[in-house]
């Protein structure tokens, strides 16, 4: 039979190796859902719905070619923001892929549309 301290070192070893590491967040400010919708047809949205489907400016893009389009679409503006526009259930490594390639392709502001 295995003394007690042998028994509680292996105990705290598993405990040690099963822990999960916080990793890497990005903390969001998200703002509150506002009655008042202002819709300008010059700017440039991107949604995402509760499917993970993307459209930019009501045309469905896959994520492989959003930064090809949204290239695109910012080069024939002066101005280089793109509103995200989320449903509630969105996932946020999805939110954070758009942005990392809406940054790829050139965009320097970010406006959250929920």
């Amino acid at each position: 039979m295995a003394p007690l301290i042998d028994v509680v070192f292996l105990l705290l070893i598993f405990f040690m190796l099963t822990f999960a590491l916080p990793g890497q967040g990005m903390n969001l400010d998200l703002p509150n859902k506002s009655s008042t919708v202002v819709s300008d047809q010059s700017q440039l949205i991107v949604r995402i719905d509760n499917f993970g489907i993307i459209t930019v400016n009501d045309e469905v893009i896959a994520l492989g070619v959003l930064i090809d389009k949204l290239r695109d679409e910012l080069d024939q503006r002066s101005d280089k923001s793109v509103s995200i526009e989320t449903a509630n259930k969105t996932a946020y490594d999805l939110f954070v892929s758009v942005i990392d390639k809406a940054r790829q392709a050139g965009a320097n502001e970010f406006s959250l549309i929920m």
